[in-house]
């Protein structure tokens, strides 16, 4: 995650001019960035970027969800892919909890379901949704037992309901304890700890009226009528469980039903005006094709979603993703300038990680040109990366580094950067890089017949790569070692 740089005097930006990767100009002040979406990782190739996420979106939910147009679109998808999965929950928008009738019983199995369609529908940040997650998942475990307890149970359920009312009363900017009041109300029933997902109480279920999340206080009385503004449109339940229903199905190894429900939800979204999800979409749409070697369709879709982002996450991700395809295909001139672009995005938003990992991609480009200006990017990389805790970017410029150092004739200074790069992956706790640096330094010392040396790094390194299931560097470093005793 990018770092926060208000204690810093001079912020990076990129001034392209073919050779020099950076300048400084004064840092302009930035108001902070919360979490948003569901952490989503750029799927291309290569190291994968860690993100600055944009601030969450608050959606202006109505009383009353319909959701049968999304049911008639999910089953006319599962009838096209001849798919049958479990059917996604819908997700009931949360702020006031309401209850009527005679009926106290209650199954935990929708206590525990209302729960995670209350995150999701106020719009919690990645991050918070994985520590509320960890309570619920506590329960769950709870609840799989033949005797639960039950004191535990409820003791989870409060912990998560206190952090969803802090995210509350922050977007609100006033104290809320909705959540907390509801799992109170929730305590006085006759809770069946018994689970069964069959069992719904809809007295219980859980509502709340619109117009609650997308204001920060409370208008005065007698305000002035504000100059008129362009609409902009909430975004929709059933687009938002299209768009949550197609992310699935590509997760699930599914590309053809994943790419038709992808289309009818941009459909879905074009017919909103929601530029902002057609972005997404496309850009989901282009790591489908990329995954399996689609490259002219992922180039089209990446240019697609460039078209109506209005993020900067989505231009680093879309740019990056398309960088890397012209990368892999050796495709220079195109490839850098994407590199290039995703720094210059990067930059606006402080994201630290995502200009390193560019500027290294781009140094090593140059480094296989031969061009000493590679040592550059490296140098304002790792500038970089220094400001942040991410062991793994760190590891994987000290490694570019050092491979460039090697060609240009410079073994003590690439063996340090070697050095370096096994540090920090050991940091990362990723053996595999690890026993991959450790060779490629013995290859050095090989290089320069310091044998002795090559045969100690050997060693070393094959005892981290008996750590992987990668048996080609193992038989690779095993033979060398061999060869060399």
């Amino acid at each position: 995650m990018g770092l926060n740089l208000n204690s810093v005097n001079q912020r990076p930006y990129i001034v392209k001019d073919g050779k020099k990767p950076v300048q400084s100009k004064q840092e302009e002040e930035k108001s902070a960035r919360q979490a948003e979406d569901e952490q989503q990782n750029s799927r291309s190739k290569g190291l994968a970027l860690v993100e600055d996420k944009p601030k969450p979106f608050v959606p202006n939910y109505a009383a009353q969800v319909q959701q049968q147009s999304w049911q008639a679109t999910r089953n006319q998808i599962q009838a096209q892919s001849k798919l049958h999965p479990t059917q996604p929950n819908s997700a009931p928008a949360a702020d006031t909890f309401e209850h009527h009738g005679t009926s106290a019983n209650i199954n935990i199995a929708q206590i525990l379901k209302d729960f995670r369609n209350t995150a999701l529908a106020i719009g919690t940040p990645a991050e918070l949704q994985e520590e509320v997650d960890g309570y619920l998942n506590l329960i769950q475990s709870q609840v799989s037992k033949e005797n639960p307890n039950t004191k535990l149970i409820k003791s989870n359920l409060k912990n998560a309901s206190t952090l969803l009312d802090g995210y509350i009363s922050e977007t609100l900017n006033k104290d809320s304890k909705v959540v907390e009041n509801w799992v109170d109300a929730i305590f006085l029933q006759q809770i069946d700890f018994k689970y069964n997902e069959n069992d719904i109480n809809p007295q219980f279920l859980v509502k709340f009226p619109e117009k609650t999340l997308n204001k920060t206080a409370e208008e005065p009385k007698n305000a002035p009528e504000p100059a008129p503004q362009p609409t902009v449109p909430a975004i929709d339940e059933e687009l938002k469980n299209m768009f949550k229903y197609s992310k699935q199905l590509a997760r699930e190894n599914n590309p053809k039903a994943a790419l038709l429900s992808f289309q009818k939800a941009l459909a879905r979204a074009d017919e909103l005006g929601e530029d902002s999800v057609k972005s997404k979409i496309y850009l989901e749409v282009g790591d489908i094709y990329n995954d399996y070697n689609y490259l002219p369709q992922a180039l089209t879709s990446y240019h697609k979603s460039l078209e109506s982002a209005t993020e900067n996450t989505v231009k680093i991700k879309a740019h990056y993703s398309m960088a890397q395809i012209y990368d892999n295909v050796n495709q220079i001139s195109p490839a850098l300038d994407h590199y290039y672009t995703t720094a210059a995005y990067a930059g606006e938003e402080d994201n630290l990680i995502a200009q390193s990992v560019s500027l290294t991609k781009m140094g090593n480009i140059y480094s296989d040109m031969y061009e000493q200006d590679s040592l550059e990017y490296y140098s304002t990389a790792k500038e970089l990366a220094e400001q942040t805790d991410n062991s793994k970017v760190k590891g994987f410029i000290a490694s570019s580094t050092a491979d460039s150092l090697s060609k240009f004739g410079e073994p003590q200074e690439a063996l340090k950067e070697y050095s370096q790069a096994v540090q920090h992956y050991s940091n990362a706790d990723s053996p595999q890089k690890v026993a991959q640096n450790y060779n490629a330094a013995a290859d050095l010392m090989i290089q320069y017949h310091n044998l002795n040396k090559a045969k100690s790094l050997l060693a070393k390194g094959l005892a981290y790569a008996n750590r992987t299931n990668d048996l080609d560097l193992i038989a690779e470093m095993s033979g060398k070692l061999e060869i060399l005793s």
